[in-house]
């Protein structure tokens, strides 16, 4: 993390005025002060009724989307479950080659995902990382709402602290959707939720042909093992970069894929901007795809659970039943020059 919170004096006065109250600034290794000092005032603007504790939050979590925003070049790819070898030793290493005949999920058929088809993005930049609660808790808070498990947090007497760096979970796409708008509205940037193009583009280090989205193309998982020459070679800690189903959700415990981004395989679902529809991939536009025009359902990719191939795909109804720990997202930022 590179910011601190900084007490800013002006001619004996803090910068909201001689009230006695100290107002933190934001610095950063990577976002200029004066676009520092743009969400500062944006967030002054919007939330004057807001204490200070919860303005500083605000701007906080605003600069550190802007930090943690990748700068993803664009290209073309094939886009869609492309095949496997037949008979891997184990399906949690394996190696892509032309000659691999075998599906990768039973579900890709059904899903459309089983339809590779040529796309080309444009330039665009992806979250590193998942929204977390700090993130979350924010604009809950900002818009007068509670935060997710509020109950929970007061019968337990549980802090923010203990969930800050937790992927949030969420109970509606438009929320995931509001929550990357509103950090488009701080900052400047036209932020909003990936496609699904772009999810799968960037999961893939650039669309190559990878079945997970870990650090080496393999999940090495957590206090497990692999076979070399017929025996079992546990993996050290250092080997680790994926945990498991039953794994705490902060982000960040594992190695990055090559691009930079975090948790793309395992940890949380995410929720993508398209709509949702079986048979899009067989009529996607190849520049920059958005999706089906309607829909019922909203694309999610990744997964939550013991962990899939990068190019399942699914379906999910955008009003769900209660918070569930494994939905959740990241933004982007839809614009083809870097943040800066």
């Amino acid at each position: 993390m590179y910011r601190k919170y900084l007490s800013i004096l002006i001619s004996g006065c803090v910068l909201t005025a001689c009230t006695g109250e100290t107002t933190a600034s934001v610095t950063s290794k990577t976002i200029p002060a004066e676009k520092i000092t743009q969400i500062e005032a944006k967030v002054k603007k919007l939330y004057p009724d807001a204490d200070t504790k919860l303005q500083h939050q605000i701007v906080d979590v605003a600069v550190e989307s802007l930090e943690s925003m990748v700068f993803i070049k664009g290209g073309a790819f094939m886009m869609g479950a492309f095949k496997a070898p037949c008979n891997p030793i184990s399906t949690d290493r394996m190696d892509w080659s032309p000659d691999a005949k075998c599906n990768t999920a039973l579900s890709n058929a059904e899903t459309g995902a089983n339809f590779m088809h040529k796309v080309t993005l444009s330039n665009y930049s992806l979250s590193n990382h998942e929204t977390t609660y700090h993130g979350f808790d924010a604009f809950k808070r900002a818009h007068n709402l509670p935060v997710v498990k509020a109950e929970n947090r007061a019968k337990y007497d549980l802090s923010d602290e203990q969930f800050k760096n937790k992927a949030t979970p969420t109970k509606t796409w438009q929320e995931a959707k509001d929550y990357c708008l509103w950090l488009g509205e701080l900052t400047g940037y036209p932020i909003d939720l990936p496609t699904e193009a772009q999810w799968e583009y960037a999961a893939r280090n650039r669309g190559k042909h990878l079945y997970y989205a870990t650090n080496n193309g393999y999940i090495q998982r957590k206090n497990s093992h692999y076979l070399v020459n017929g025996r079992y070679v546990d993996y050290t800690k250092d080997e680790w970069n994926y945990g498991g189903l039953f794994e705490s959700k902060d982000i960040k415990q594992f190695p990055p894929n090559p691009l930079g981004l975090y948790d793309m395989t395992g940890n949380v679902t995410e929720w993508i901007n398209d709509w949702y529809a079986n048979d899009y991939y067989q009529h996607s536009p190849e520049i920059d795809p958005q999706g089906p025009s309607t829909g019922t359902r909203k694309v999610m990719r990744g997964w939550g659970g013991d962990a899939p191939f990068i190019t399942s795909r699914g379906g999910e109804a955008i009003v769900q039943d209660k918070y569930y720990p494994t939905y959740g997202f990241r933004c982007a930022v839809q614009q083809t020059t870097p943040v800066k």
